[in-house]
């Protein structure tokens, strides 16, 4: 009896999680969404002392601003 117990209370916390919560229908809040067209870069064979560079394009497809703190290095 006991098991089934905790198997019923296991499959209604895993409900509990993964049903969506009622927002009221109020509509999200415009938000940024970063999309990055080409994220990885292969430079191939380096020689040893070689400087490379890269510029990776990103864009904001979102409806707010998009911040992006980065340090060069």
């Amino acid at each position: 009896m006991a098991m089934k117990t905790g198997l019923a209370a296991l499959v209604l916390l895993s409900l509990a999680c993964v049903a969506p919560a009622d927002d009221g229908g109020a509509p999200a809040p415009p938000a940024p969404s970063l999309e990055v067209p080409e994220p990885v870069y292969d430079a191939g064979t380096v020689e040893r002392g070689v400087t490379l560079r890269h510029a990776f394009a990103l864009k904001n497809i979102g409806q707010a601003e998009l911040s992006i703190n980065a340090k060069p290095g």
